[in-house]
Protein backbone atom coordinates (compact mmCIF):
# COMPACT_ATOMS: atom_id res chain seq x y z
CA UNK A 1 0.00 0.00 0.00
CA UNK A 2 1.43 3.40 -1.04
CA UNK A 3 0.38 6.86 0.07
CA UNK A 4 0.83 10.44 -1.09
CA UNK A 5 2.24 13.39 0.82
CA UNK A 6 0.44 16.72 0.93
CA UNK A 7 1.08 20.24 2.15
CA UNK A 8 -1.56 22.87 2.89
CA UNK A 9 -0.58 25.92 0.84
CA UNK A 10 0.26 28.94 2.97
CA UNK A 11 0.60 26.82 6.12
CA UNK A 12 3.39 24.70 7.54
CA UNK A 13 1.02 21.82 8.11
CA UNK A 14 1.91 18.53 6.44
CA UNK A 15 -0.52 15.69 5.98
CA UNK A 16 -0.49 12.29 4.40
CA UNK A 17 -3.28 10.55 2.58
CA UNK A 18 -4.13 7.71 0.23
CA UNK A 19 -3.69 8.62 -3.43
CA UNK A 20 -6.89 7.63 -5.29
CA UNK A 21 -5.36 8.22 -8.74
CA UNK A 22 -1.82 9.07 -9.78
CA UNK A 23 -2.82 12.01 -11.96
CA UNK A 24 -4.61 13.93 -9.21
CA UNK A 25 -2.07 16.37 -7.76
CA UNK A 26 -4.03 18.89 -5.72
CA UNK A 27 -7.30 19.39 -3.96
CA UNK A 28 -9.37 22.39 -3.01
CA UNK A 29 -11.14 22.66 0.34
CA UNK A 30 -12.58 25.85 1.90
CA UNK A 31 -10.44 28.11 -0.25
CA UNK A 32 -7.14 26.41 0.61
CA UNK A 33 -4.94 24.81 -2.04
CA UNK A 34 -3.88 21.25 -1.21
CA UNK A 35 -0.79 20.34 -3.25
CA UNK A 36 0.60 16.87 -3.75
CA UNK A 37 4.39 16.91 -3.50
CA UNK A 38 4.72 14.28 -6.19
CA UNK A 39 6.10 11.71 -3.75
CA UNK A 40 4.85 8.22 -2.98
CA UNK A 41 6.31 6.14 -0.16
CA UNK A 42 5.41 3.60 2.48
CA UNK A 43 3.02 4.62 5.25
CA UNK A 44 5.70 4.06 7.91
CA UNK A 45 8.19 6.36 6.15
CA UNK A 46 5.50 8.99 5.58
CA UNK A 47 4.64 8.96 9.30
CA UNK A 48 8.29 9.62 10.16
CA UNK A 49 8.37 12.39 7.55
CA UNK A 50 5.33 14.09 9.05
CA UNK A 51 6.91 14.11 12.50
CA UNK A 52 10.25 15.48 11.26
CA UNK A 53 8.61 18.22 9.11
CA UNK A 54 11.33 17.87 6.47
CA UNK A 55 11.63 16.00 3.21
CA UNK A 56 14.46 13.42 2.92
CA UNK A 57 16.86 14.16 0.05
CA UNK A 58 16.06 10.98 -1.87
CA UNK A 59 12.39 12.01 -1.86
CA UNK A 60 12.80 15.53 -3.23
CA UNK A 61 10.86 16.23 -6.40
CA UNK A 62 10.20 19.08 -8.76
CA UNK A 63 7.01 17.79 -10.31
CA UNK A 64 4.40 20.45 -10.95
CA UNK A 65 0.80 19.89 -9.81
CA UNK A 66 -1.84 18.98 -12.37
CA UNK A 67 -5.28 20.62 -12.53
CA UNK A 68 -7.65 20.17 -9.61
CA UNK A 69 -10.83 18.13 -9.57
CA UNK A 70 -13.92 19.71 -11.06
CA UNK A 71 -16.45 21.28 -8.71
CA UNK A 72 -18.93 18.52 -9.53
CA UNK A 73 -16.50 15.77 -8.59
CA UNK A 74 -15.53 17.63 -5.46
CA UNK A 75 -19.17 18.05 -4.38
CA UNK A 76 -19.80 14.33 -4.87
CA UNK A 77 -16.81 13.43 -2.68
CA UNK A 78 -17.97 15.79 0.08
CA UNK A 79 -21.56 14.52 0.00
CA UNK A 80 -20.40 10.92 0.24
CA UNK A 81 -18.06 11.79 3.10
CA UNK A 82 -20.83 13.55 5.02
CA UNK A 83 -23.03 10.48 4.59
CA UNK A 84 -20.31 8.17 5.91
CA UNK A 85 -19.28 10.26 8.91
CA UNK A 86 -22.07 8.94 11.24
CA UNK A 87 -20.95 5.33 10.57
CA UNK A 88 -17.25 6.05 11.04
CA UNK A 89 -17.02 8.58 13.86
CA UNK A 90 -15.66 7.01 17.00
CA UNK A 91 -14.09 4.09 15.16
CA UNK A 92 -10.47 2.95 14.87
CA UNK A 93 -10.22 0.66 11.85
CA UNK A 94 -7.92 -0.87 9.28
CA UNK A 95 -8.74 -0.17 5.64
CA UNK A 96 -10.40 -3.54 5.03
CA UNK A 97 -12.48 -3.08 8.19
CA UNK A 98 -13.78 0.24 6.86
CA UNK A 99 -14.87 -1.53 3.69
CA UNK A 100 -16.69 -4.20 5.73
CA UNK A 101 -18.41 -1.56 7.87
CA UNK A 102 -19.63 0.45 4.89
CA UNK A 103 -20.85 -2.71 3.17
CA UNK A 104 -22.87 -3.56 6.32
CA UNK A 105 -24.54 -0.15 6.01
CA UNK A 106 -25.53 -0.72 2.39
CA UNK A 107 -22.67 1.14 0.73
CA UNK A 108 -22.07 -1.58 -1.86
CA UNK A 109 -19.98 0.61 -4.18
CA UNK A 110 -17.85 1.93 -1.32
CA UNK A 111 -14.62 0.31 -2.53
CA UNK A 112 -14.56 2.43 -5.70
CA UNK A 113 -14.88 5.74 -3.85
CA UNK A 114 -13.38 4.82 -0.50
CA UNK A 115 -9.85 6.14 -0.95
CA UNK A 116 -10.98 9.44 -2.43
CA UNK A 117 -13.45 10.04 0.41
CA UNK A 118 -10.90 9.00 3.04
CA UNK A 119 -8.46 11.50 1.55
CA UNK A 120 -11.05 14.25 1.88
CA UNK A 121 -11.81 13.24 5.50
CA UNK A 122 -8.10 13.32 6.37
CA UNK A 123 -7.53 16.74 4.80
CA UNK A 124 -10.69 18.03 6.47
CA UNK A 125 -9.45 16.87 9.86
CA UNK A 126 -12.19 14.29 10.44
CA UNK A 127 -9.76 11.40 10.30
CA UNK A 128 -6.18 10.60 11.25
CA UNK A 129 -4.26 8.00 9.22
CA UNK A 130 -1.31 6.05 10.60
CA UNK A 131 0.57 2.91 9.64
CA UNK A 132 -0.85 -0.22 11.27
CA UNK A 133 2.61 -0.70 12.78
CA UNK A 134 4.92 2.30 13.06
CA UNK A 135 8.32 0.85 12.17
CA UNK A 136 10.04 3.93 10.76
CA UNK A 137 12.31 4.25 13.81
CA UNK A 138 14.76 1.75 15.36
CA UNK A 139 13.24 -1.59 16.37
CA UNK A 140 13.00 -0.80 20.09
CA UNK A 141 10.67 2.10 19.17
CA UNK A 142 8.34 0.07 16.94
CA UNK A 143 4.72 0.30 17.99
CA UNK A 144 1.39 -1.10 16.84
CA UNK A 145 -0.92 1.88 16.38
CA UNK A 146 -4.03 -0.21 16.96
CA UNK A 147 -3.22 -1.88 20.29
CA UNK A 148 -0.08 -0.02 21.39
CA UNK A 149 1.99 -3.20 21.68
CA UNK A 150 5.73 -3.25 21.04
CA UNK A 151 8.76 -5.41 21.66
CA UNK A 152 8.82 -9.10 20.77
CA UNK A 153 5.16 -9.18 19.68
CA UNK A 154 6.11 -7.17 16.56
CA UNK A 155 7.55 -9.59 14.01
CA UNK A 156 9.16 -8.94 10.59
CA UNK A 157 7.62 -11.08 7.86
CA UNK A 158 7.49 -11.17 4.09
CA UNK A 159 4.21 -9.50 3.21
CA UNK A 160 1.94 -10.88 0.50
CA UNK A 161 0.27 -7.48 0.06
CA UNK A 162 3.25 -5.19 -0.56
CA UNK A 163 5.78 -7.90 -1.55
CA UNK A 164 8.24 -6.41 0.94
CA UNK A 165 9.32 -7.08 4.51
CA UNK A 166 6.57 -5.85 6.85
CA UNK A 167 6.34 -5.64 10.62
CA UNK A 168 3.23 -7.49 11.86
CA UNK A 169 1.66 -7.20 15.33
CA UNK A 170 0.88 -10.56 16.93
CA UNK A 171 -0.78 -9.08 20.03
CA UNK A 172 -3.92 -8.01 18.18
CA UNK A 173 -3.71 -10.59 15.39
CA UNK A 174 -7.03 -12.05 16.57
CA UNK A 175 -8.71 -8.84 15.32
CA UNK A 176 -7.06 -8.84 11.89
CA UNK A 177 -3.57 -8.24 10.59
CA UNK A 178 -2.09 -4.90 11.65
CA UNK A 179 1.16 -4.29 9.74
CA UNK A 180 3.44 -1.59 8.41
CA UNK A 181 1.92 -1.44 4.92
CA UNK A 182 -1.70 -1.37 6.14
CA UNK A 183 -3.21 2.04 6.91
CA UNK A 184 -4.99 2.45 10.23
CA UNK A 185 -7.62 5.18 10.58
CA UNK A 186 -8.81 7.01 13.69
CA UNK A 187 -12.14 8.82 13.31
CA UNK A 188 -11.99 10.73 16.57
CA UNK A 189 -13.49 14.09 15.70
CA UNK A 190 -17.06 14.18 17.05
CA UNK A 191 -19.26 15.86 14.50
CA UNK A 192 -22.70 15.27 15.95
CA UNK A 193 -23.26 12.23 18.09
CA UNK A 194 -20.83 9.35 17.58
CA UNK A 195 -21.85 6.13 15.85
CA UNK A 196 -25.34 7.15 15.02
CA UNK A 197 -26.45 8.02 18.56
CA UNK A 198 -29.01 10.77 18.90
CA UNK A 199 -28.80 13.83 21.12
CA UNK A 200 -31.00 12.45 23.91
CA UNK A 201 -33.29 9.54 24.75
CA UNK A 202 -36.24 11.10 26.50
CA UNK A 203 -38.32 7.97 26.01
CA UNK A 204 -35.89 5.49 27.54
CA UNK A 205 -37.84 2.78 29.37
CA UNK A 206 -36.27 0.79 32.17
CA UNK A 207 -37.78 -2.63 32.78
CA UNK A 208 -36.21 -3.10 36.23
CA UNK A 209 -37.84 -0.72 38.68
CA UNK A 210 -35.37 1.31 40.66
CA UNK A 211 -37.71 0.92 43.67
CA UNK A 212 -36.64 -2.74 43.93
CA UNK A 213 -33.12 -1.70 44.88
CA UNK A 214 -32.05 -2.47 48.42
CA UNK A 215 -30.95 0.20 50.85
CA UNK A 216 -27.36 -0.89 50.29
CA UNK A 217 -27.71 -0.59 46.53
CA UNK A 218 -29.37 2.81 46.76
CA UNK A 219 -26.64 4.08 49.02
CA UNK A 220 -24.02 2.82 46.56
CA UNK A 221 -25.82 4.45 43.61
CA UNK A 222 -25.96 7.80 45.40
CA UNK A 223 -22.29 7.64 46.29
CA UNK A 224 -21.30 6.60 42.78
CA UNK A 225 -23.39 9.36 41.21
CA UNK A 226 -21.55 11.89 43.36
CA UNK A 227 -18.17 10.66 42.11
CA UNK A 228 -19.29 10.66 38.47
CA UNK A 229 -20.61 14.21 38.73
CA UNK A 230 -17.27 15.32 40.16
CA UNK A 231 -13.84 15.45 38.61
CA UNK A 232 -13.04 11.74 38.99
CA UNK A 233 -12.41 10.01 35.66
CA UNK A 234 -12.32 6.50 37.18
CA UNK A 235 -14.40 5.10 40.03
CA UNK A 236 -13.98 1.64 41.57
CA UNK A 237 -17.14 -0.23 42.62
CA UNK A 238 -16.32 -3.08 44.99
CA UNK A 239 -19.49 -5.17 45.13
CA UNK A 240 -19.62 -8.73 46.45
CA UNK A 241 -20.65 -11.54 44.12
CA UNK A 242 -24.43 -11.61 43.80
CA UNK A 243 -24.79 -8.01 45.01
CA UNK A 244 -26.85 -7.13 41.94
CA UNK A 245 -24.28 -4.66 40.64
CA UNK A 246 -25.60 -4.98 37.09
CA UNK A 247 -29.14 -3.91 38.02
CA UNK A 248 -27.66 -1.35 40.43
CA UNK A 249 -26.07 0.39 37.44
CA UNK A 250 -29.36 0.68 35.53
CA UNK A 251 -30.53 4.02 37.05
CA UNK A 252 -27.15 5.58 36.25
CA UNK A 253 -27.18 4.02 32.78
CA UNK A 254 -30.63 5.48 32.20
CA UNK A 255 -29.39 8.94 33.22
CA UNK A 256 -26.43 8.66 30.85
CA UNK A 257 -28.66 7.66 27.92
CA UNK A 258 -31.13 10.45 28.62
CA UNK A 259 -28.20 12.86 28.47
CA UNK A 260 -27.36 11.51 25.01
CA UNK A 261 -24.18 9.73 26.06
CA UNK A 262 -22.76 6.77 24.23
CA UNK A 263 -22.25 3.83 26.63
CA UNK A 264 -19.87 0.85 26.55
CA UNK A 265 -20.17 -2.10 28.92
CA UNK A 266 -16.91 -4.01 28.66
CA UNK A 267 -16.09 -7.44 30.05
CA UNK A 268 -13.06 -9.70 29.58
CA UNK A 269 -14.99 -12.78 28.42
CA UNK A 270 -17.44 -13.69 25.68
CA UNK A 271 -19.58 -15.78 28.06
CA UNK A 272 -20.39 -12.71 30.13
CA UNK A 273 -21.29 -10.70 27.00
CA UNK A 274 -23.73 -13.41 25.92
CA UNK A 275 -25.39 -13.38 29.34
CA UNK A 276 -25.32 -9.64 29.95
CA UNK A 277 -26.51 -8.24 26.62
CA UNK A 278 -30.02 -9.83 26.80
CA UNK A 279 -30.47 -8.52 30.35
CA UNK A 280 -29.67 -4.97 29.25
CA UNK A 281 -31.91 -5.31 26.16
CA UNK A 282 -34.78 -6.43 28.39
CA UNK A 283 -34.24 -3.54 30.81
CA UNK A 284 -33.83 -0.91 28.06
CA UNK A 285 -36.27 -2.04 25.41
CA UNK A 286 -36.27 1.24 23.45
CA UNK A 287 -32.48 1.42 23.03
CA UNK A 288 -30.24 -0.34 20.52
CA UNK A 289 -27.94 -2.70 22.43
CA UNK A 290 -25.09 -4.37 20.55
CA UNK A 291 -23.23 -7.50 21.66
CA UNK A 292 -19.67 -7.47 20.30
CA UNK A 293 -17.35 -10.46 20.54
CA UNK A 294 -15.38 -12.68 18.17
CA UNK A 295 -17.69 -13.68 15.31
CA UNK A 296 -20.50 -11.36 16.43
CA UNK A 297 -23.14 -10.44 13.86
CA UNK A 298 -23.33 -6.95 15.42
CA UNK A 299 -19.69 -6.11 14.60
CA UNK A 300 -20.32 -3.19 12.21
CA UNK A 301 -23.72 -2.03 13.44
CA UNK A 302 -24.40 1.13 15.43
CA UNK A 303 -26.10 1.35 18.81
CA UNK A 304 -26.46 3.47 21.90
CA UNK A 305 -25.18 0.72 24.25
CA UNK A 306 -22.29 -1.54 23.27
CA UNK A 307 -21.72 -4.68 25.36
CA UNK A 308 -18.35 -6.03 24.29
CA UNK A 309 -15.28 -8.02 25.15
CA UNK A 310 -12.20 -5.95 25.91
CA UNK A 311 -10.58 -6.88 22.58
CA UNK A 312 -13.41 -5.19 20.65
CA UNK A 313 -12.43 -1.81 22.12
CA UNK A 314 -9.42 -1.76 19.80
CA UNK A 315 -11.88 -0.81 17.06
CA UNK A 316 -13.04 2.37 18.79
CA UNK A 317 -11.50 5.79 19.41
CA UNK A 318 -12.97 8.40 21.78
CA UNK A 319 -16.40 6.91 21.11
CA UNK A 320 -17.88 6.51 24.61
CA UNK A 321 -18.72 9.15 27.18
CA UNK A 322 -19.59 6.49 29.76
CA UNK A 323 -17.85 3.15 30.15
CA UNK A 324 -18.49 0.32 32.60
CA UNK A 325 -15.65 -2.20 32.86
CA UNK A 326 -17.13 -5.34 34.42
CA UNK A 327 -14.91 -7.94 36.13
CA UNK A 328 -12.04 -5.52 35.62
CA UNK A 329 -9.54 -7.69 37.50
CA UNK A 330 -10.23 -10.84 35.45
CA UNK A 331 -8.07 -12.56 32.85
CA UNK A 332 -7.20 -11.54 30.19
CA UNK A 333 -7.86 -7.86 30.91
CA UNK A 334 -6.08 -7.25 34.20
CA UNK A 335 -2.41 -6.52 33.67
CA UNK A 336 -2.74 -6.64 29.85
CA UNK A 337 -1.24 -3.32 28.75
CA UNK A 338 -2.56 -3.45 25.19
CA UNK A 339 -6.15 -4.14 26.28
CA UNK A 340 -6.00 -1.42 28.92
CA UNK A 341 -4.69 1.03 26.29
CA UNK A 342 -7.61 0.10 24.06
CA UNK A 343 -10.09 0.96 26.83
CA UNK A 344 -8.45 4.34 27.43
CA UNK A 345 -8.48 5.24 23.73
CA UNK A 346 -12.12 4.20 23.32
CA UNK A 347 -13.14 6.57 26.14
CA UNK A 348 -13.95 10.15 25.16
CA UNK A 349 -11.66 12.87 26.59
CA UNK A 350 -14.36 13.91 29.07
CA UNK A 351 -15.67 10.36 29.58
CA UNK A 352 -16.15 8.52 32.86
CA UNK A 353 -15.09 4.96 33.61
CA UNK A 354 -16.70 2.72 36.26
CA UNK A 355 -14.62 -0.28 37.32
CA UNK A 356 -16.80 -3.12 38.64
CA UNK A 357 -15.39 -6.07 40.56
CA UNK A 358 -16.02 -8.32 43.53
CA UNK A 359 -12.31 -8.93 44.05
CA UNK A 360 -10.23 -5.77 43.62
CA UNK A 361 -6.46 -6.35 43.69
CA UNK A 362 -4.71 -5.50 46.95
CA UNK A 363 -3.00 -2.54 45.27
CA UNK A 364 -6.35 -1.03 44.30
CA UNK A 365 -7.68 -1.51 47.81
CA UNK A 366 -4.64 0.36 49.09
CA UNK A 367 -5.20 3.24 46.64
CA UNK A 368 -8.85 3.43 47.73
CA UNK A 369 -7.83 3.63 51.42
CA UNK A 370 -5.42 6.44 50.58
CA UNK A 371 -8.16 8.34 48.74
CA UNK A 372 -6.27 8.20 45.45
CA UNK A 373 -8.91 6.02 43.77
CA UNK A 374 -12.57 6.88 44.42
CA UNK A 375 -14.24 3.70 45.68
CA UNK A 376 -17.82 2.62 46.39
CA UNK A 377 -18.26 -0.54 48.48
CA UNK A 378 -21.34 -2.78 48.41
CA UNK A 379 -20.72 -5.57 50.96
CA UNK A 380 -24.16 -7.27 50.85
CA UNK A 381 -25.99 -9.41 48.34
CA UNK A 382 -29.25 -8.13 46.90
CA UNK A 383 -31.37 -10.70 48.79
CA UNK A 384 -29.79 -9.93 52.17
CA UNK A 385 -28.31 -13.37 52.86
CA UNK A 386 -24.59 -13.63 53.67
CA UNK A 387 -21.95 -14.97 51.33
CA UNK A 388 -21.40 -18.75 51.66
CA UNK A 389 -18.25 -19.43 53.66
CA UNK A 390 -16.12 -22.23 52.15
CA UNK A 391 -15.18 -25.44 53.93
CA UNK A 392 -11.50 -26.38 53.68
CA UNK A 393 -10.66 -30.08 53.40
CA UNK A 394 -7.28 -31.81 53.00
CA UNK A 395 -7.01 -35.11 51.09
CA UNK A 396 -3.57 -36.68 50.77
CA UNK A 397 -2.86 -38.10 47.32
CA UNK A 398 -5.99 -36.48 45.88
CA UNK A 399 -5.01 -36.69 42.20
CA UNK A 400 -3.55 -40.17 42.53
CA UNK A 401 -6.88 -41.39 43.92
CA UNK A 402 -8.81 -39.64 41.17
CA UNK A 403 -6.68 -41.16 38.41
CA UNK A 404 -6.88 -44.65 39.94
CA UNK A 405 -10.64 -44.37 40.41
CA UNK A 406 -10.46 -44.84 44.16
CA UNK A 407 -13.15 -43.62 46.59
CA UNK A 408 -12.64 -40.21 48.15
CA UNK A 409 -14.96 -39.92 51.19
CA UNK A 410 -14.92 -36.11 51.37
CA UNK A 411 -15.88 -35.72 47.72
CA UNK A 412 -18.52 -38.47 47.94
CA UNK A 413 -20.05 -36.77 50.98
CA UNK A 414 -20.27 -33.51 49.03
CA UNK A 415 -21.93 -35.20 46.05
CA UNK A 416 -24.50 -37.01 48.21
CA UNK A 417 -25.28 -33.75 49.99
CA UNK A 418 -25.95 -32.02 46.66
CA UNK A 419 -28.28 -34.83 45.60
CA UNK A 420 -30.12 -34.82 48.94
CA UNK A 421 -30.75 -31.08 48.58
CA UNK A 422 -31.99 -31.39 44.97
CA UNK A 423 -29.14 -29.26 43.73
CA UNK A 424 -26.55 -29.16 40.98
CA UNK A 425 -22.78 -28.91 41.34
CA UNK A 426 -19.92 -27.19 39.57
CA UNK A 427 -16.66 -29.05 40.11
CA UNK A 428 -13.71 -26.74 39.37
CA UNK A 429 -10.33 -28.19 38.38
CA UNK A 430 -7.07 -26.35 37.71
CA UNK A 431 -6.07 -27.76 34.29
CA UNK A 432 -7.80 -28.77 31.06
CA UNK A 433 -6.56 -32.37 31.31
CA UNK A 434 -8.10 -32.64 34.79
CA UNK A 435 -11.60 -32.26 33.30
CA UNK A 436 -11.47 -35.71 31.70
CA UNK A 437 -9.90 -37.22 34.84
CA UNK A 438 -12.74 -36.03 37.09
CA UNK A 439 -15.49 -36.90 34.58
CA UNK A 440 -14.07 -40.43 34.32
CA UNK A 441 -13.87 -40.69 38.12
CA UNK A 442 -17.51 -39.64 38.55
CA UNK A 443 -18.67 -42.25 36.05
CA UNK A 444 -16.47 -44.85 37.72
CA UNK A 445 -18.09 -44.09 41.07
CA UNK A 446 -21.52 -44.92 39.67
CA UNK A 447 -22.95 -41.50 38.82
CA UNK A 448 -25.06 -41.52 35.61
CA UNK A 449 -23.01 -40.50 32.59
CA UNK A 450 -25.88 -38.57 31.01
CA UNK A 451 -25.95 -36.23 34.02
CA UNK A 452 -22.24 -35.33 33.75
CA UNK A 453 -20.52 -32.83 31.45
CA UNK A 454 -17.05 -31.38 31.26
CA UNK A 455 -16.17 -27.98 29.72
CA UNK A 456 -13.06 -25.92 29.07
CA UNK A 457 -12.21 -22.83 27.02
CA UNK A 458 -11.33 -24.47 23.68
CA UNK A 459 -14.18 -26.99 23.73
CA UNK A 460 -16.32 -26.60 20.56
CA UNK A 461 -19.67 -27.31 22.26
CA UNK A 462 -18.90 -25.48 25.50
CA UNK A 463 -21.80 -23.03 25.19
CA UNK A 464 -24.26 -25.86 24.51
CA UNK A 465 -23.10 -27.86 27.54
CA UNK A 466 -23.29 -24.81 29.81
CA UNK A 467 -26.82 -24.16 28.51
CA UNK A 468 -27.81 -27.76 29.37
CA UNK A 469 -26.44 -27.29 32.86
CA UNK A 470 -28.42 -24.10 33.28
CA UNK A 471 -31.70 -25.73 32.26
CA UNK A 472 -31.10 -28.71 34.56
CA UNK A 473 -30.31 -31.34 31.91
CA UNK A 474 -26.90 -31.84 33.52
CA UNK A 475 -26.44 -32.25 37.29
CA UNK A 476 -22.63 -32.29 37.46
CA UNK A 477 -20.49 -29.83 35.50
CA UNK A 478 -16.72 -30.27 35.63
CA UNK A 479 -15.02 -27.06 34.49
CA UNK A 480 -11.83 -25.05 34.53
CA UNK A 481 -11.69 -21.45 35.76
CA UNK A 482 -13.37 -20.36 32.51
CA UNK A 483 -16.68 -20.33 34.46
CA UNK A 484 -15.45 -18.75 37.67
CA UNK A 485 -17.22 -15.48 36.83
CA UNK A 486 -20.46 -14.31 35.27
CA UNK A 487 -22.41 -17.58 35.58
CA UNK A 488 -25.59 -17.80 37.65
CA UNK A 489 -27.35 -21.13 38.30
CA UNK A 490 -30.06 -21.05 41.00
CA UNK A 491 -29.51 -24.35 42.84
CA UNK A 492 -25.78 -24.73 42.46
CA UNK A 493 -23.14 -26.07 44.88
CA UNK A 494 -19.39 -25.69 44.27
CA UNK A 495 -16.47 -28.05 44.80
CA UNK A 496 -12.93 -26.93 44.02
CA UNK A 497 -10.68 -29.93 43.45
CA UNK A 498 -6.99 -29.14 43.76
CA UNK A 499 -7.62 -25.79 45.43
CA UNK A 500 -3.92 -25.65 46.28
CA UNK A 501 -2.94 -25.21 42.62
CA UNK A 502 -1.41 -21.82 41.68
CA UNK A 503 -4.20 -21.09 39.22
CA UNK A 504 -6.58 -20.71 42.19
CA UNK A 505 -5.52 -17.40 43.71
CA UNK A 506 -7.42 -15.42 46.35
CA UNK A 507 -9.55 -13.53 43.84
CA UNK A 508 -10.38 -16.64 41.83
CA UNK A 509 -11.48 -18.62 44.89
CA UNK A 510 -13.69 -15.75 46.09
CA UNK A 511 -15.30 -15.54 42.65
CA UNK A 512 -15.84 -19.30 42.50
CA UNK A 513 -17.44 -19.30 45.95
CA UNK A 514 -19.68 -16.49 44.73
CA UNK A 515 -21.44 -18.84 42.28
CA UNK A 516 -23.37 -20.28 45.26
CA UNK A 517 -26.42 -18.81 46.99
CA UNK A 518 -27.17 -16.12 44.43
CA UNK A 519 -30.94 -16.75 44.60
CA UNK A 520 -32.91 -15.93 47.74
CA UNK A 521 -35.14 -19.03 47.36
CA UNK A 522 -32.22 -21.48 47.52
CA UNK A 523 -29.68 -20.89 50.30
CA UNK A 524 -28.73 -24.53 50.82
CA UNK A 525 -25.75 -24.47 48.47
CA UNK A 526 -22.26 -25.00 49.91
CA UNK A 527 -18.69 -24.34 48.85
CA UNK A 528 -15.91 -26.85 49.50
CA UNK A 529 -12.20 -26.38 48.80
CA UNK A 530 -10.53 -29.81 48.57
CA UNK A 531 -6.75 -29.95 48.24
CA UNK A 532 -3.65 -31.87 49.28
CA UNK A 533 -2.65 -28.93 51.47
CA UNK A 534 -3.98 -25.60 52.64
CA UNK A 535 -2.55 -22.56 50.91
CA UNK A 536 -2.38 -18.86 51.66
CA UNK A 537 -4.85 -18.21 48.82
CA UNK A 538 -7.49 -20.48 50.41
CA UNK A 539 -7.06 -18.88 53.83
CA UNK A 540 -7.14 -15.33 52.44
CA UNK A 541 -10.27 -16.08 50.41
CA UNK A 542 -12.05 -17.42 53.49
CA UNK A 543 -10.98 -14.43 55.58
CA UNK A 544 -12.14 -11.95 52.93
CA UNK A 545 -15.58 -13.58 52.67
CA UNK A 546 -15.97 -13.54 56.46
CA UNK A 547 -14.85 -9.91 56.61
CA UNK A 548 -17.40 -8.83 53.99
CA UNK A 549 -20.18 -10.71 55.80
CA UNK A 550 -19.22 -8.98 59.05
CA UNK A 551 -19.16 -5.63 57.26
CA UNK A 552 -22.64 -6.20 55.77
CA UNK A 553 -24.05 -7.24 59.15
CA UNK A 554 -22.51 -4.22 60.87
CA UNK A 555 -24.08 -1.89 58.29
CA UNK A 556 -27.47 -3.57 58.81
CA UNK A 557 -27.73 -4.87 55.26
CA UNK A 558 -28.43 -8.53 56.02
CA UNK A 559 -31.81 -10.25 56.01
CA UNK A 560 -34.82 -7.98 56.65
CA UNK A 561 -32.68 -4.87 57.01
CA UNK A 562 -31.53 -5.27 53.40
CA UNK A 563 -34.67 -4.01 51.70
CA UNK A 564 -36.22 -0.62 51.38
CA UNK A 565 -39.96 -0.29 51.70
Amino acid sequence: MKIALYQVAGDEEWRMSLAPEVDERHWREQGRQITWLGVTCSIGLAAAFIRKRSLPRHMETGLAPLPALTDGDWDEVKQTGQKWIPFLTGRALLLEEIEALLLKHGQTDASERLRRVLQWLILKGECDMRPGVDSARPAWHWRCERCGAGGSTLVVRTCASCQEHCVVCETCLIMGRSRTCTPFFLFTKTQGRALGAVSSFTEVQVGASRHSLTIAQRRAVTELRGHLCGSARQVLVWAVTGAGKTEMMFPLLEEALRAGKKVAWVTPRKDVVLELAPRIRQAFNSVRVLALHGGSADAWLTGEVVVATAHQMWRFAQAFEWMVVDEVDAFPLYGHHALEQGLHRALAPSGKQVLLTATPPVGWQSLAKQGRLPCVVLPARHHGFPLPEPRLAVVWGLWRKLRRNRPIPVVERFLKQVEARSGQAMLFVPRVQDVKVVVTWLIGQGWPQEEIAGVYAAQPDREEEVARFRDGSRKWLVTTTILERGVTVPRVHVLVLGADHLVFDRAGLVQIAGRVGRRADYQEGEVWFVAEERTEAQIKALKEIKRLNHWAAKEGFLQKEAYSH
